[in-house]
């Protein structure tokens, strides 16, 4: 009889490190896939930064060209007759086209979405569920 005990013993506590092991490798699995989705969302906004500043620098290079070459073009149909009032004018419309791209940039860059928010609410759905688990 004394064998039966230890038997029963050696075999609770297999299953106890059989189920030790079960939770540590979803455990681990769930880290695994949550930090993929972390370099995934990175990469993700990695690209989108490098586009914007590809972007960005074609944009401000054609259009700084754009409009010294209309700034010239309208000093020069105004030269003989208000070429001075001509420029104040294009300087005034510049900066308000300027002021303008300044706000609205200000606006996106205040409703981007947050960097991992992604991986933020997946890691807040695993805490919940883990919560409900341990008080089961």
């Amino acid at each position: 009889m004394a064998e039966t005990g230890g038997n029963a013993s050696s075999r609770g506590s297999q299953g106890f490190l059989r189920s030790l092991k079960t939770s540590f490798t979803a455990l681990t699995s769930g880290l695994h896939t949550r930090i993929e989705l972390a370099i995934v969302e990175i990469e993700e906004e990695f690209e989108r930064l490098k586009q914007t500043l590809l972007l960005t620098m074609l944009l401000y290079f054609s259009l700084s060209l754009g409009i010294i070459l209309l700034t010239i073009f309208i000093v020069g149909l105004f030269w003989e007759s208000g070429w001075l009032y001509a420029l104040g004018c294009l300087a005034l419309l510049y900066l308000g086209i300027g002021l303008t791209a300044g706000l609205i940039l200000r606006k996106k860059i205040s409703q981007r979405p947050r960097l991992l928010s992604a991986t933020l609410a997946e890691l807040t759905k695993d805490r919940e569920r883990l919560k409900a688990a341990y008080r089961e």
